[in-house]
């Protein structure tokens, strides 16, 4: 065998046929790599690589790395934008708005303008990548950049408002009563009871029908007893009278009293949280025989005038008050006979009273008109006067009362 058979060497044949070519391995493997080595280049160029921490300034790293590009807006792209893909719906609503990266440029150049939705912000951005500033939306729907975020305080303009404490009334004053007063009205007016007017003001204490336009009343500045005192009246005595402790007359700023405590007849006090005894009043209404024709109650009642209540049933005004204008007609509220029709002496004015025969009796007052005479036997419903405001009165009103067996009673529990 010759040399040239013992080492042949490696023919390629061309499929051609018309030249040989041999291509050394190396070269292939180095081509490999090569091509190897500018896809891992390029991809790096697409895909940032993990965020570097760098204690370099973040504005000046990043834009010496990146130089800013133009960003395009919504109105300036040229295909469709979907609405779900607007940066309000894929942004988070709790973080500024971005301007978009190098990466959202390039996607923004294709059909569709895509916003990526923001991940969990770093202490620096990511290699190649410009820092993200927030974005305002503008009146026109569109976003500007903007260099921080933008903050809005709310200030209050100075308003000048001047609080004026309650202050309490430090000594008794008066009050004159005006048309359409109430008792009620009156103590609520000055954050009193009712009953410490009452027992301030002379004859009030018997009825607050004698309250009437003009008269002086006393208001003191706590609730209580206005005490004049008499020959032989010691703190003692008074504190008794009124349920009281001596302490409470005594220290009371109002009365201004000094040890040894020397009380003058006439000398006023008050005593605060008083309370004063209650006489019952006493009435008197017909008894003259009975007619016999007189008709009797059904027991029960119907509204004697139409108008509307302006004093209600409590303690001290046992009736209740229909105000209506003058002339209104008042009718009986259940058949019976007149027990009484006149005037009064105790503030009622004009007024009747009818016995129904089983107990009750109604009284009528301040009337401007009485259309029926002592004895005579009315129906239900029949007319028996007008109204007005004759007597202690304020304005034109009813005043109503029903009684049983001579006791008052609230006609609320009686009337429809």
């Amino acid at each position: 065998m010759t040399e040239a058979a013992e080492k042949p060497s490696i023919i390629t044949e061309d499929p051609g046929g018309d030249e040989d070519s041999s291509t050394p391995g190396w070269v292939l493997h180095l081509t490999v790599l090569l091509a190897v080595l500018i896809a891992l280049l390029w991809l790096s160029l697409i895909q940032p690589s993990s965020p570097v921490v760098s204690s370099t300034p973040m504005n000046s790293t990043v834009d010496a790395i990146a130089p800013e590009l133009p960003s395009p807006s919504l109105e300036a792209s040229s295909g469709p934008v979907c609405p779900m893909d607007r940066p309000e719906n894929l942004t988070d609503p709790t973080l500024p708005p971005t301007e978009p990266s190098q990466s959202d440029q390039w996607a923004g150049e294709t059909d569709w303008e895509f916003s990526p939705l923001l991940s969990t912000p770093t202490t620096v951005p990511q290699i190649g990548q410009r820092p993200r500033r927030p974005r305002l939306l503008t009146s026109r729907g569109g976003a500007r950049p903007t260099s921080a975020p933008a903050t809005f305080t709310l200030i209050q303009n100075p308003v000048p408002h001047t609080i004026i404490p309650d202050r309490p009334r430090l000594k008794v004053v008066t009050y004159t009563v005006q048309s359409g007063d109430t008792l009620l009205g009156i103590a609520q007016k000055f954050e009193l009871d009712a009953d410490t007017i009452m027992w301030a003001s002379g004859r009030m204490e018997d009825h607050p029908d004698l309250l009437k336009v003009g008269q002086i009343l006393t208001i003191l500045p706590v609730d209580g007893v206005y005490h004049t005192v008499q020959e032989g009246d010691t703190l003692e005595g008074i504190a008794k009278k009124y349920k009281v402790d001596v302490e409470a007359i005594a220290q009371c700023k109002y009365n201004d009293l000094k040890e040894p405590y020397k009380l003058t007849p006439g000398q006023k006090l008050i005593v605060p949280g008083g309370e004063k005894p209650y006489t019952p009043r006493v009435v008197h209404v017909y008894t003259g025989k009975v007619p016999a024709e007189a008709s009797k109650g059904t027991g029960v009642f119907g509204w004697p005038v139409s108008g509307v209540i302006t004093q209600k049933f409590w303690a001290r005004h046992k009736a209740i008050d229909i105000g209506a204008p003058t002339g209104t007609p008042i009718v009986a509220a259940d058949s019976g006979y007149v027990a009484i029709a006149g005037w009064s002496n105790v503030g009622y004015g004009s007024y009747i009273v009818i016995d129904h025969g089983n107990g009750f009796q109604t009284l009528y007052a301040h009337l401007s008109a009485i259309l029926v005479e002592v004895g005579q036997s009315v129906g239900k419903g029949e007319r028996i006067g007008s109204v007005g405001s004759t007597g202690h009165s304020t304005g034109p009103h009813l005043h109503f009362e029903v009684r049983y067996r001579g006791v008052q009673r609230n006609p609320f529990g009686y009337l429809p």
